[in-house]
């Protein structure tokens, strides 16, 4: 066995259903397995007959990202792991790719490419919480490693990971004891996963020349957004009390006050944003979005 793909899922519906169907299409004729991690407590997941013999399904409930992924791992056959969230869309090329990158060097993760589909990019563009996310980069990996070093023409080094498209080999992910699963939520367990493979003497790259697609169609909702990015702030809180110091945000006294006041202004934001152009959203909800990180990073404290 090469390859194992690795995709934890929870109450993912038709996203995960349509990642699967391709993630299927595109290791016949490989040496490859397809591990399902389901982290759902209430949902089951029923394979088609055409998939038992390439799919395995693990039930892991409410125990979280980092721990689907060390379960997997753990599980796994191929000397080459490939992470892959549940909502990415990938082919052939994209894996033919990775077993060439790998069969080329050692010692290394790389990240594939992604954007957002080429649909959904049309579909967002109408409204202005979608034109948000595309003006601030949030559709594609280039977008999130803004203000880092890319290169569009070829593999290049980079400082960190993302798990939404990772292969390594698997030794590599032995000796470095795996995922940390303390995290209350996602977010922070790949920055945590990068300093355990930098200790390794792991290498980064990212390759620009093969594009997956991160299909996101069911979480452009401006509310379940906030959210998750004030999950984000708690869980950023948990990796600094883990000895992660770089991630600590300061707060003067004057900032506190200010992003504070927020949530009763929140009423009167939401309503300026239904009737704003998008200048002024875009301005109001980066306000919203300082707030809701503040409100997850202090909640632990």
């Amino acid at each position: 066995m090469e390859l194992s793909i690795i995709i934890p899922t929870k109450d993912r519906g038709q996203i995960f259903n349509e990642t699967l169907r391709l993630v299927y299409r595109a290791i016949q004729g490989l040496e490859a397995e397809i591990i399902v991690v389901n982290d759902s407590k209430h949902n089951t997941i029923e394979l088609e007959p055409v998939y038992k013999e390439h799919i395995s399904i693990l039930n892991n409930p409410k125990r979280g990202v980092a721990s689907a992924r060390n379960l997997g791992a753990a599980r796994a056959r191929g000397q080459l792991l490939l992470f892959l969230d549940d909502d990415m869309l990938i082919s052939k090329e994209n894996l033919q790719a990775t077993l060439q990158l790998h069969r080329e060097r050692t010692n290394c993760c790389i990240n594939l490419n992604w954007i957002y589909p080429p649909a959904l990019t049309s579909e967002i563009e109408k409204d202005s919480f979608g034109r948000y996310l595309i003006h601030h980069g949030f559709t594609s990996l280039k977008g999130w490693n803004k203000g880092a070093a890319w290169d569009d023409t070829k593999l290049f080094r980079t400082d960190g990971i993302t798990s939404q498209y990772l292969s390594l080999e698997k030794q590599f992910f032995v000796v470095s004891g795996g995922y940390t699963e303390g995290f209350p939520h996602a977010g922070f367990e790949d920055f945590d996963f990068a300093r355990k493979l930098q200790k390794r003497g792991v290498e980064f790259y990212i390759y620009p020349l093969s594009m997956a697609f991160h299909n996101e169609a069911d979480r452009l909702n401006l509310d379940a957004w906030l959210a998750r990015k004030q999950r984000g702030g708690e869980t950023r809180r948990v990796a600094v009390a883990k000895g992660h110091e770089e991630l600590k945000l300061h707060y003067g006294v004057l900032k506190k006050a200010a992003l504070e006041s927020i949530d009763q202004m929140k009423p009167l934001l939401k309503l300026i944003l239904k009737l704003a152009p998008d200048p002024l959203y875009f301005r109001i909800v980066n306000i919203l979005l300082a707030a809701a990180i503040y409100r997850g990073y202090t909640k632990s404290i």
